[in-house]
């Protein structure tokens, strides 16, 4: 779609993004960090010693475990300093990677001090993925209705270290955390509620966890790290969701449940890694067309570049997240093709979720053989209203360079394997 046409589009308010540039307040804090920067200030700094050293100078520790990570941070801060991101969004991805550098301070503290959390039991984990806006939040939040499971909330994946012994203060003080956050987030980013609300105390998706081995498609997708996405589908990740599941086993240690329900579209590209470290994972896989998750997606995560980057580039970005769902499909038909296990897999139609999501979850329930979630605890959830309401989020996939005979036909074969229909 021509540039002038996508710029009619956010000036009528047709599509939920107000902005292509920055907004006021974006605008504000990048002079300012720009001037921090010709002071010579750290807050752009994108040095992985910079980092590392900020993080140990704010924790007083100095074991981060495994090497491995440090490749990852620094093809993360590389590919920033090459790239196009303005001071505002220098400094927010600095702050980001020295956040995760403590969080790993703090989780090998963790288990020097807890050395029985490493024993605590990931049993049958249900993964719940899909394309983003195919029906996986409603199925992870269904899911969970049942009293021995239980998804993971904003609040402690954010902060999955524990921070004081009474249950009580530990959860409000990493609930303050997260709301803080996101205070902060949504005056930057005012469409993002109507788009996807998030809260402190909703369930989400597992992303972060895999942020802090700083080996996650998120900072490809959202942060429009391309050249780090590309070699980050290169590597071996079995080490990484192996310290993923060291976290699992962290965040279960005050709430231990029999099964947990996690969410994230991440899983697809590595499907067969994710396998390798949970070999008796219940994968649930949604499916719905695939121009609506492109386009869809493309405007949410287009915020982030905005935020970033100074502006929102439409032309970029859709192709960017149409070739990349291309990939994660592929790379997740060909793990299933390899594990040879059918049993192991429930496909869901987004349409027939849509339809009837009781019945959906009773009969993935009844796929993985687990007890069947009373109607009523489900119904009570379907009843609440969100501010992301189907509907709300406004976008057109044109304006994203995306158009449905390109779409179908780069999609084909996960099209007609899956019988997905419009």
């Amino acid at each position: 779609m021509q540039e002038e046409n996508t710029t009619a589009l956010v000036a009528r308010h047709d599509v939920s993004i107000r902005s292509l540039e920055h907004t006021t307040l974006e605008r504000w804090a990048d002079r300012a960090l720009s001037l921090t920067a010709a002071l010579g200030l750290p807050f752009t700094d994108l040095s992985a010693e910079g980092v590392l050293r900020a993080a140990k100078r704010g924790t007083g520790l100095e074991d981060f475990g495994d090497d491995r990570f440090r490749e990852g941070l620094a093809r993360t801060l590389g590919v920033v300093d090459e790239g196009p991101y303005t001071a505002l969004g220098r400094a927010f991805i600095r702050g980001t990677m020295v956040r995760v550098a403590r969080h790993r301070l703090h989780i090998e503290e963790w288990f020097q001090d807890h050395p029985e959390t490493a024993q605590i039991p990931i049993q049958r984990p249900i993964f719940v993925l899909g394309f983003p806006r195919s029906g996986t939040t409603l199925l992870q939040n269904l899911l969970e209705q049942a009293a021995n499971r239980r998804a993971l909330r904003f609040w402690e994946l954010t902060n999955p270290i524990p921070e004081h012994d009474d249950p009580s203060r530990d959860r409000a003080a990493r609930v303050r955390r997260a709301r803080r956050d996101l205070t902060w987030a949504y005056r930057f980013v005012p469409e993002m509620e109507e788009m996807h609300e998030v809260r402190a105390d909703t369930v989400e998706e597992c992303w972060p966890l895999l942020a802090n081995t700083y080996a996650v498609l998120n900072f490809d997708i959202c942060h429009g790290l391309r050249a780090y996405g590309d070699w980050l589908l290169q590597q071996d990740m079995e080490w990484a969701y192996g310290e993923y599941r060291r976290q699992l086993q962290l965040l279960s240690w005050r709430e231990r449940v029999d099964q947990l329900v996690l969410k994230c579209p991440e899983h697809l590209w590595f499907l067969d890694d994710l396998l390798k470290v949970f070999p008796d994972a219940c994968i649930v896989w949604t499916h719905r067309e695939p121009l609506d998750c492109v386009a869809s997606y493309s405007s949410l995560i287009s915020l982030s570049r905005r935020t970033l980057q100074g502006r929102i580039d439409p032309a970029v970005i859709g192709p960017h997240i149409a070739d990349r769902f291309h990939q994660g499909v592929e790379r997740a038909m060909a793990a299933r093709d390899a594990l040879g296990d059918e049993s192991r897999f429930f496909d869901v139609d987004f349409n027939e979720l849509v339809r009837d999501p009781v019945a959906m979850t009773h009969r993935i329930e009844e796929h993985f053989g687990l007890e069947p979630t009373d109607r009523l605890l489900l119904d009570d959830w379907l009843v609440k209203k969100r501010a992301d309401a189907p509907g709300r989020h406004r976008y057109v996939p044109a304006m994203w360079e995306l158009h449905p005979e390109p779409i179908r036909e780069k999609f084909a074969g996960y099209i007609e394997r899956f019988g997905v229909s419009e």
